[in-house]
């Protein structure tokens, strides 16, 4: 099995396609964080909206770009991967070089 490591970078531009795709009458801001404590290794994204979905529709549809995953009843961090097939059908094995996402937005859905 072939494996894929996407870049902070890349990663960035993959989820603001996903919010667009998923919410297209919604507008998000999507940023790279900085490096927390000057760690390279540490990478974070901020997405923050005003209204539309709330923060559970967003964090669902985000969720395939956790890197990492964490266990609140052992508090151990872990790496995380995703699996995809590609356009010959083999299965890929992805790490998304982002280690959370954090989400900004109404906690409740706001109707216009």
């Amino acid at each position: 099995m072939k494996s894929r490591t996407v870049t902070a970078e890349e990663t960035v531009d993959l989820i603001s396609e996903a919010l667009q795709e998923e919410f297209p009458n919604t507008v998000f801001a999507v940023r790279l964080e900085e490096p927390l404590l000057s760690k390279k290794d540490i990478q974070g994204v901020d997405v923050i909206w005003v209204d539309g979905p709330n923060r559970d529709q967003v964090e669902d549809a985000l969720d395939q770009f956790q890197g990492v995953t964490w266990d609140p009843r052992t508090g151990v961090l872990e790496g995380r991967s995703h699996y995809v097939v590609d356009g010959e059908g083999e299965l890929i094995q992805v790490f998304y070089n982002i280690d959370y996402i954090f989400c900004d937005g109404p906690s409740s859905i706001v109707h216009s």
